[in-house]
């Protein structure tokens, strides 16, 4: 899948995050995310106002699957999880380093749902640490290049990956360069999650 991910990119607003699906729900995609953190992050006094409502999500993955689109959530609040399976979220994504949030993941995956784990700054430990407690037919390993400079990019870690571990990989990418996603293609990722970027007309 070409998956774009939304983040928190709509700031809070849910007439923002409606203007960015309606553009990405065009194009060729097959998936959108929306990332929703820990509940504490919004505790926070400059965090509060970035989190959309129930019943935005609801709107947002009708609109989404109504365009022959999969609705993705990149998850880590785990009282989420039951809210998400009730609109028929397609698959999810494991962000960060919560491959070491244990109840996190067992109860993603019980949902037999698609579910992308960002490797994210995981040692190599916990990362077979990981596999050999959860590791099912629906787990997709993400390899994900953090920094915005192509010159950091090692796309050949996802062959290094798929062969250490023998799953799946996928790739995603914070690189401010849009070649490095076709670049990606040579290493055969099962799938190509690239962040939106704002180009200042919402």
């Amino acid at each position: 899948m070409i998956i774009a991910e939304i983040g928190l990119n709509h700031l809070g607003s849910f007439v923002r995050a409606k203007k960015y699906v309606a553009r990405l729900v065009k194009s060729n995609i097959d998936g959108i995310t929306f990332q929703v953190r820990e509940s504490t992050y919004y505790d926070q006094p400059d965090k509060n106002n970035l989190l959309l409502t129930d019943n935005h999500y609801i709107n947002l993955c009708n609109t989404i699957k109504s365009h022959n689109k999969k609705f993705g959530v990149a998850i880590a609040e785990i009282d989420k999880i039951d809210f998400f399976e009730s609109i028929g979220t397609d698959f999810y994504k494991v962000i960060r380093n919560d491959i070491t949030n244990k109840k996190l993941i067992k109860k993603l995956v019980e949902t037999k749902k698609e579910l992308i784990i960002s490797t994210g700054i995981s040692s190599e430990q916990e990362i077979k640490e990981f596999l050999q407690e959860f590791g099912s037919e629906n787990i997709t390993l993400n390899h994900t290049q953090l920094s915005h400079d192509v010159e950091d990019c090692n796309l050949s870690a996802i062959k290094t990956l798929r062969l250490k571990y023998g799953y799946p990989i996928s790739y995603g990418s914070h690189c401010i360069n849009e070649n490095v996603l076709y670049m990606s293609l040579c290493y055969n990722p099962v799938n190509i999650l690239f962040y939106v970027k704002d180009d200042n007309n919402y």
